[in-house]
């Protein structure tokens, strides 16, 4: 799989969005990170940041024209918050090359991938494909919680506990103060959790010695964002190819915003802290996707930080 610099230069749309097009907090958020132009790798994951989110907002202001659309497409809510809708890359080799939408949907007798129509983006003069993809979900968590990871320190304000935040479905249910095994023995207790749809959940342990500094979080993940997961095995490099619209939804516990990676990690690396190049929490590891017909072309999933953190009522630490 071809998800470098190199591949997301050649199929983003050319040059920068239209003045005014990009979210401001969006553009104030690619400044930080990305520094002024010139930093090759970076200048192209920031522009495609930008692209991401303006054509995320268009969608948000139905400020586009599907070029074939049927009854069953259209009863998909490609434009509804929520939908399965990403924006990023193709898979080259098993897809086709190109930068543009997808729907991930549940298995069926159809193709794996398939191109159903084609957006254009009426005041961004732009004009993309739009994918449906098989994806079946895997979890990377074992069946005990002790073999799941931990993301970070996690500090409620509202009642003063300390613990981690780590993956729901790794937890093992929903009830608020059941015993948590941890993996360096003695229990937890879980405070909050929200699986499904949010798959995090915020574990009670003893307070740190130190109060640790808090930990800083990129709000806006996008296609060609170099990220590291702290998997159990070690810190994994991985460059997101696709991601939900984050912009001004994700304080919801309706659903969850995700994105996806080239690559996944192992069992028991749910729940592993993702962070952006310059050491922002952008996401929780959760597991892999991928096609039920051909299974070792997986994607990583993770879900959105920030929302993680909004739903449980916590302030991350590490």
């Amino acid at each position: 799989m071809d998800y470098s610099a190199r591949y997301l230069r050649e199929f983003l749309p050319p040059g920068e969005p239209p003045a005014g097009a990009v979210p401001p907090e969006v553009a104030e958020e690619v400044l930080a990170w990305s520094g002024p132009s010139g930093a090759g790798d970076t200048d192209d994951a920031a522009r495609a940041t930008r692209w991401t989110y303006a054509l995320f907002q268009e969608i948000a202001l139905s400020q586009i024209h599907l070029s074939a659309v049927d009854d069953w497409l259209a009863g998909l809510g490609v434009t509804a918050p929520g939908a399965p809708l990403t924006i990023g890359l193709y898979d080259p080799d098993t897809e086709r090359p190109g930068f543009g939408l997808c729907l991930r949907l549940q298995s069926s007798e159809l193709p794996d991938f398939r191109v159903v129509s084609r957006v254009t983006f009426l005041r961004l003069g732009v004009n993309l494909p739009l994918a449906l993809r098989q994806t079946a979900m895997e979890d990377h968590a074992p069946p005990h919680p002790q073999g799941a990871t931990s993301a970070c320190w996690a500090h409620c304000a509202n009642t003063g506990l300390w613990g981690v935040l780590t993956a729901g479905h790794a937890i093992g249910g929903a009830r608020p103060g059941r015993a948590v095994p941890l993996a360096g023995g003695g229990p937890g207790r879980l405070v909050r959790s929200f699986h499904p749809p949010i798959d995090a959940a915020f574990v009670r342990t003893n307070a740190p010695t130190i109060p640790p500094p808090p930990l800083p979080i990129r709000r806006f993940p996008a296609a060609g964002q170099a990220v590291t997961i702290e998997a159990q095995s070690g810190a994994q490099s991985r460059t997101v190819i696709e991601a939900m619209d984050a912009l001004g939804i994700v304080n919801t516990r309706s659903f969850a915003v995700l994105m996806f990676t080239d690559k996944p990690c192992a069992a028991g690396d749910s729940g592993a802290l993702v962070r952006a190049g310059g050491g922002e929490a952008v996401g929780l590891y959760l597991g892999s996707a991928l096609s039920p017909r051909t299974p070792h072309q997986a994607a990583g999933r993770v879900l959105n930080f920030e929302q993680a953190t909004l739903a449980l009522d916590i302030t991350p630490h590490l």
